[in-house]
C-alpha cells in the first residue's frame, strides 16, 4: 500500500486525504497549527465564537453539498440576512453552527492528522512516504521543496474582530455585512457575528472586518495590537455604531488571503505536489473541490 503525507489541514488538504483514502492509500495528514480549518478559521474570544477567515461559504456543487451535509448535518446553517449593497440575486450563504473551521474537522473524521507538527523540509517525509503534497499556500510550498516560488503573488488582508458592548447597535439589525465595491476604499467588508445564532455571548454585539489590499500591503507588517485602533472610525461610521459602547478589539494577518489568478503550478521533485485553492479560486468550496480532483487523478 503507498504511503502519502499531506501537509496542511485546511479543506484541500482533507478533501485530498478521504478520496486517496476512498481508493486504498494510506494517509497522514500533517499540520502546525493546534486545529484544522485554514484560512476556514474560527476563533473563541471573549467568549465568543467569531469566524475571522472565511465569513460563510457557499454549497454549489453537488459533490461538496453530499460530503458537507453528511459530515456536519443540521449543524449547516443559513445565512438569510442580506450583503449590502445588494448584486442583484443573492448566493445560497452557509455557516457551521459551531464555528466554520468546525466544518473542516468534521470532514476529517476518521482520518490521521498530526497537529502542531510543523514540516521544515518536504524532503524529511520521503523516508516515511512515497509521495508528499503540500496544500500550504505556494511560497511556503516551494520553500518545503528548496525551489523559488517564482514571484507569485498572493493578495494579503488585515482582519479585525471588534466588541461592543450592546445588542444589535446601529445597522447591525439591517444587514449581515457591508461591501465596498471601490478598491482603493480601505475597509472592503465587514460582518456582523449576531447573524449566526448561538455564537456571540447576550449583550454584545461584534463584527469582523477585512481590509483592502491596497491597506492591507501598506500595513501588513504593523503590530497586531495596532489593528483595531486603526480601522474602528471607519467601522462606526459604516455601521452607525457608538465609540462609547466598544468593549475589545483583535487584529489577525493574512499573509495569503487569496490568489488574484489561478496559479499554473510549476513541476516539484519526484513525488512532491501541489495542491490548494490557488489553482482555482479563492473560496472555501474551490479549496475542497480542488483537493478532491486532484486525488481523483492521483496515480
Amino acid at each position: 500500500m503507498q504511503r502519502v503525507a499531506i501537509i496542511g489541514a485546511g479543506l484541500a488538504g482533507v478533501a485530498a486525504a478521504r478520496e486517496l483514502v476512498r481508493r486504498g492509500y494510506e494517509v497522514v495528514i500533517f499540520e502546525k497549527s493546534r486545529g484544522l480549518g485554514g484560512r476556514c478559521a474560527s476563533k473563541r474570544w471573549e467568549g465568543h465564537v467569531v469566524d475571522h477567515g472565511a465569513q460563510y461559504f457557499t454549497i454549489r456543487d453537488e459533490r461538496f453539498r453530499e460530503a458537507a451535509t453528511a459530515a456536519s448535518g443540521d449543524h449547516l446553517q443559513r445565512l438569510s440576512a442580506p450583503i449590502l449593497p445588494g448584486e442583484g440575486r443573492e448566493e445560497d450563504r452557509w455557516f457551521h453552527r459551531d464555528g466554520n473551521s468546525r466544518l473542516v474537522r468534521d470532514l476529517a473524521g476518521g482520518l490521521e492528522v498530526r497537529l502542531e507538527t510543523a514540516i521544515e523540509e518536504a524532503r524529511t517525509l520521503r523516508g516515511e512516504f512515497d509521495e508528499v503534497i503540500s496544500t500550504a499556500p505556494w511560497p511556503q510550498t516551494a520553500r518545503l521543496f528548496g525551489i523559488d516560488p517564482a514571484g507569485f503573488d498572493y493578495v494579503p488582508c488585515v482582519a479585525v474582530i471588534l466588541a461592543y458592548r450592546g445588542e444589535w447597535l446601529g445597522r447591525t439589525s439591517e444587514a449581515y455585512a457591508l461591501r465596498n465595491p471601490d478598491p482603493a476604499a480601505p475597509l472592503a467588508w465587514t460582518a456582523c457575528e449576531n447573524h449566526k445564532p448561538g455564537r456571540i455571548l447576550p449583550g454584545f454585539t461584534v463584527l469582523v472586518a477585512h481590509l483592502s489590499e491596497a491597506f492591507s500591503r501598506e500595513h501588513l507588517e504593523r503590530p497586531l495590537e495596532a489593528y483595531p485602533d486603526l480601522v474602528r472610525p471607519m467601522i462606526e461610521e459604516a455601521w452607525g455604531l457608538p465609540a462609547n459602547s466598544f468593549a475589545a478589539g483583535l487584529g489577525h494577518r493574512w499573509r495569503f488571503a487569496r490568489v488574484a489568478e489561478p496559479l499554473r503550478v510549476p513541476g516539484l521533485p519526484t513525488g512532491g505536489h501541489f495542491v490548494g485553492d490557488a489553482v482555482r479560486a479563492s473560496r472555501v468550496e474551490d479549496a475542497w473541490l480542488a483537493g478532491l480532483e486532484f486525488a481523483a487523478n492521483f496515480a
